[in-house]
């Protein structure tokens, strides 16, 4: 199949100002060093504490490892329950499964395709210790009934940001509302590496400080290992250099993917454009809505426009996740079958998106 015309996604392209920045922090990285830990890592961690709102960074080598790596270090009781979303990519459960929880799942709003207090209410599973709130597409969950909802209950709230850098709702940025958020910063990310990286934040310095004694072989000095669930999850410090120097480009950018959503939402009003149009939504995935979602893909590809799907599978239809109990998520499922994901990143030409709402007018439901 010949490539498309507009690609679904385009993390090398910059702008020239960001590519700037991003090649004098290389550049300087590479003439002083350290490339394990040192300063680049600890000034990255601090910027991006103080982005969020937040008193503690600590980074590590992916998202993946940041979910894992903040779930233990809540010293949650092994063999508990995480309530996890089911359309997530199997992200949060592979996470949890990872630090050894048991995940969970609850359906997610019918609407925001996300895990709210309502959702969360109707879970019957027992021995839950915690819940990972993910801000799916870029759109902010609405954090404050979910706090009070996990808050009466004694649960753990964890926040997975890995698509919602810079998302806010009510002034609070996201990361700031539950014990600990994490990120990643995989290279099509809002904020992107140049390969792989997270992080974690926090306001409790506990949890801070055994996060850093876990990403590091559970050395509480060096060479001794103190702690049974230690790994080697350090953040590069060439990563961490070009996160540092990105960082102020990110509201400008997410400003981009925020045009980009409103252009499609404009060309194709019968579609539904998923999350909505203020800062609570960064737009990581354009995503529209349709019952006629395969006639939708089959006619955009034709047209040369990339897409995606975010995400075919559920968590329970994954043989390497265990969930506690088995769960119906009829609202997860609907939603999965209606979406797909257009074109959308802050490189994307005007001409490109002129492609892509092109075909979107020329598209007529059957």
């Amino acid at each position: 199949m010949p490539a498309p015309t507009v690609p679904a996604a385009a993390p090398h392209r910059m702008s020239a100002h960001e590519r700037a920045a991003v090649d004098v922090a290389v550049t300087a990285l590479l003439s002083t060093g350290p490339y394990i830990g040192g300063p680049a890592v600890s000034t990255f961690e601090d910027e991006l504490a103080a982005y969020v709102g937040v008193a503690h960074g600590v980074g590590v080598d992916n998202g993946s490892n940041a979910l894992t790596i903040a779930l233990q270090a809540l010293g949650l009781t092994r063999g508990g329950v995480i309530l996890v979303p089911p359309n997530d990519g199997g992200f949060a459960a592979a996470a949890t499964q990872a630090a050894g929880l048991v995940p969970g799942v609850v359906d997610v709003d019918a609407e925001t395709g996300l895990v709210t207090a309502d959702t969360l209410s109707a879970s019957d599973t027992e021995g839950v210790v915690g819940v990972i709130v993910t801000h799916l597409h870029g759109i902010l969950a609405d954090m404050v009934p979910i706090l009070e909802w996990c808050g009466s209950r004694g649960l753990a709230v964890v926040e997975d940001c890995a698509q919602a850098h810079g998302a806010r709702r009510g002034g609070t940025m996201a990361g700031a509302f539950g014990d600990v958020a994490v990120f990643s910063f995989y290279p099509t990310k809002n904020l992107g590496a140049l390969g792989d990286a997270g992080a974690l934040v926090t306001d409790r310095p506990g949890v801070a400080d055994r996060a850093r004694l876990l990403r590091q072989y559970g050395w509480s000095s060096r060479f001794r290992v103190s702690d049974d669930q230690g790994r080697n999850s350090r953040l590069d410090s060439v990563q961490a250099a070009v996160l540092s120097a990105r960082l102020p480009f990110l509201d400008t950018n997410n400003g981009r993917r925020r045009e980009v959503g409103r252009r499609y939402r404009t060309a194709a009003p019968a579609l539904d454009m998923l999350g909505p149009e203020d800062d609570s939504n960064v737009v990581h995935h354009a995503v529209a809505r349709t019952r006629q979602r395969d006639g939708l893909w089959a006619h955009l590809v034709a047209a040369g426009v990339g897409v995606d799907l975010h995400y075919p599978y559920l968590v329970q239809e994954m043989p390497g996740i265990v969930l506690a109990s088995k769960v119906a998520t009829p609202n997860a499922d609907v939603v999965r079958r209606e979406c797909l994901s257009l074109p959308c990143f802050p490189g994307i030409t005007d001409a490109e998106i002129d492609v892509v709402c092109g075909a979107l007018r020329e598209w007529s439901p059957q």
